[in-house]
This record gives C-alpha cells, structure tokens and sequence, in this order.
C-alpha cells in the first residue's frame, strides 16, 4: 500500500556504516530514515526520494543477568529481545507483534502485557548510542546529553538514528499465567462492563485487553463460531500462579462463552500468541484514541465498528494502562499520555486492494464516532499515513520542548519528521 521508491538504500552493519550513511545524505540534502522491522503501517520508514538506512544489520544482544542490563542492538526485533532476555528470567515491556523492530516501539514509547507492571518500554532505557545529523556518535542518558535522552522517550526517531538501546530488565516468569475468554458479540456490554470494573483495582501484575474481532479459524475455537463477530478478552498475569489463577478465573464466567481457558505458560511463548496479526505484505490502515472510560456508549460505537469493519485481520482492542505507566510524570519522559485507562485502536487488516476505500472508509467513520470519547491525545506509533497533523497532539505539552531538542540536534533535519527543524 506505501509505494514509495527511496533514493538509495544502506545496508549497515555497524554503528561506523550508519554514521558514514548520514553524514552522505546531509551532504547530498537526502531525508536519512532508519529501517528497523519495517512494521510501521503508515510507512514511515519508507523515505521516499530519501536515504533508507536499513538496520536489520545491527541485530547483537548482549544480556549481564547479574546487573539485569541489556545491550540491544537497533535493528533488534522484540521477538530477539524477548528471547535473549527470557534466557536469563528477564524482561522489559514489548508489544505482542515479534517482528516489531525494538527502535520503532521504543522510541514511540512502548506498549505491551508489562506495562501495568514495569510501565513502558521508554520507562527501562537507561541509555542509548545515537548518530547524530552530523554523523558523529553520542551516548544518551540521564548525565550525558539527558536532553537527547529525555526526546528520545517517546518522541520518536526524529532527533537521530539510535545504533544501540540499552535497558535495565526486570524479573518476569519464566512462566507466567495467561488467560483468554471468547463471548457473543451479544455480551458486549456485560464484558465491558466486568473489564471495567475488574481493572479498577487490579494489581499491577495483571493487564486485560478487551478485543473486538471475529474468531480465528483455528482449533480449538468451535468451528460453529469461525469467522463470527466475537467479544475476548486476553489478560497475562505476571504474579504468583495460584493467586493469578484465582483473579483471572472470573474472566470464563460471565455465561454464554465460546470458547476459553487459563492456563500456566512460558512468557516468551505467550508474547508469540499473535506473531502473524498484521503479515508483512498484507493491508492495513489503523486509528487510534486514548480513553478514560469503558462506557455503555462506547460499547454501542464498538459492536457497530466491528460489524462494519470488514477484513480478515481486522479487530479493535483497548490495551489497559495504569499501574507503573502512570506513576511516571508527564514532563519525565517525551511520551505525553501517562494517565489514561486504555489505549483504544482500531486495527483494519485485508489482503484484496479492491476492499481498500470500502475498509478504510469504514474504519474512518468509526474513529469519527468514538472521537467524542476521546481525551485529545494519542499513540504516536499506531498514527497511520493521513494522520501527520495529530502528532501534535501525541506530543501534548512535551511539544515545544521536542522542537528546541530538534533545532538543537538537527537543525537541517536531516531526519525528518513533524518536528521539521529550524524555524
């Protein structure tokens, strides 16, 4: 769908290519863009005429387990990280696609199943080697160029490309315990309705994620209830097991379900259940808004959305905040939004070109609908290809702050993005 033709392509291998990549486009007036897991939907790291400063060269994970630091190279899937980092009963919070590229989800801020628990991605990088417009190599952190630092924690790949993250993991699983329940989009009001209520107080180990879709053509799913509209819900509970089971239990008894289970499994696993979402090669377009409140209304605008939105891949899920992710301040880090309850996204997924203005069409019109329950924020990394003007708004008050950290460090913008350098 993103039909773009880069001027050149550089395939690096080490911080040295990169630098040497950048400094060729800013003197030849190329837009310089980093390429990691190539997962962005809207394209964006997809310059065209530019300079595509491909990554995936840059892939080395080293893990200290005793110190619990992880060095993790920028062109790193999460797949890799959470594999290197489970090696050793370790993790940060990832999102549940392994082919995401860890740059793109960090720097955009970083949702996952952890997050309640261990806040966002951006909220364990304790520093980063960035490549500058200039093409020299800085280290970012909280002594060291801490500006840079702050921009880069949600605010995306627009300050300089960043060679190598470094985190400080935290202690999950090797097993944690997962659950899922499948409800008649008939329930949708009783499931929203017990979500709400259910994650009022839950403890930070715990995060559900209510999801609108119809129900995958795969065992053990009742073959009566294939390919039909449905209510689930998803949750990981990263606590003691026979406790976790215990409060999850509640999610299979709300009456009526097609199909559901809890059950103990390994987390590096459980972060696999939805690798193949959204398969490269396919189409897709997405919206997104942040949201307080699970309301009845909400829920109407919702059953209505995903009956109307057609398309194999498509869904629309809430990705439940709070927890660690709020206790973090709004000027701490770039990544604005730290007190919503959810983040709402519609996720439309098709394979045939001739379905494209019919899905996107109604795709649109349900993000215009649920607009009114919106708080006037939203997710950089889920803004799709027609939605440059609402950056502004994933940068709420960071934003003027964002553009002196941009004119500083990229005054020629080089790097490109909404920001847009001097001036």
């Amino acid at each position: 769908m993103i039909d773009r033709q880069p001027a050149l392509i550089a395939r690096c291998a080490s911080t040295v290519d990169v630098a040497a990549a950048v400094r060729h486009a800013a003197r030849h007036g190329l837009t310089a863009v980093a390429r990691c897991g190539g997962h962005s939907v809207s394209g964006a790291s997809l310059p065209h005429d530019g300079l595509l400063v491909d990554l995936s060269g840059l892939k080395r994970i080293t893990v200290d387990p005793k110190t619990r630091m992880a060095s993790v190279g920028g062109g790193a899937l999460l797949g890799e990280l959470d594999a290197a980092l489970q090696a050793h009963g370790l993790a940060v919070t990832a999102g549940v696609e392994p082919e995401t590229g860890v740059g793109g989800l960090t720097l955009g801020g970083g949702i996952g199943f952890l997050a309640r628990k261990l806040g966002l991605t951006i909220d364990s990088l304790v520093g980063a080697e960035v490549v500058l417009a200039d093409g020299s190599v800085v280290e970012a952190n909280a002594e060291s160029h801490p500006d840079l630092f702050w921009a880069l924690r949600g605010g995306g790949g627009q300050f300089g490309i960043v060679t190598r993250f470094d985190f400080r993991a935290s202690r999950v699983g090797p097993e944690v315990v997962v659950a899922q329940a499948f409800y008649p989009l008939a329930k949708a009001h009783d499931v929203m309705r017990f979500v709400r209520e259910f994650m009022h107080d839950a403890a930070d180990d715990l995060t559900l994620v209510p999801v609108f879709m119809t129900v995958p053509p795969v065992d053990p799913c009742p073959a009566e209830w294939q390919g039909r509209h449905t209510v689930a819900m998803v949750a990981c509970h990263a606590g003691e097991h026979e406790a976790a089971r215990q409060q999850v239990q509640p999610m299979l008894e709300l009456g009526d379900m097609i199909f559901g289970f809890v059950a103990t499994q390994r987390y590096v696993d459980f972060q696999k259940t939805f690798g193949g979402a959204s398969p490269h090669g396919e189409r897709f377009y997405w919206k997104s808004i942040f949201v307080d409140n699970l309301s009845e209304d909400l829920t109407d605008v919702l059953v209505d959305g995903i009956r109307s939105l057609q398309g194999e891949y498509s869904q629309i899920f809430m990705e439940t905040l709070g927890g660690a992710v709020a206790r973090v301040g709004v000027e701490d880090t770039a990544f604005a939004n730290r007190k919503a309850r959810y983040n709402l996204g519609i996720s439309a997924g098709w394979a045939d070109p001739a379905c494209d203005a019919e899905i996107m069409g109604a795709a649109r019109a349900t993000y215009e609908k649920l607009k009114r329950f919106s708080d006037g924020t939203v997710y950089l990394n889920y803004l799709d290809r027609d939605e440059i003007a609402r950056a502004r708004e994933g940068f709420g008050p960071n934003f003027a702050r964002l553009q002196e950290v941009k004119n500083r460090y990229d005054p020629g913008n080089v790097f490109g993005g909404v920001l847009g350098g001097a001036g």
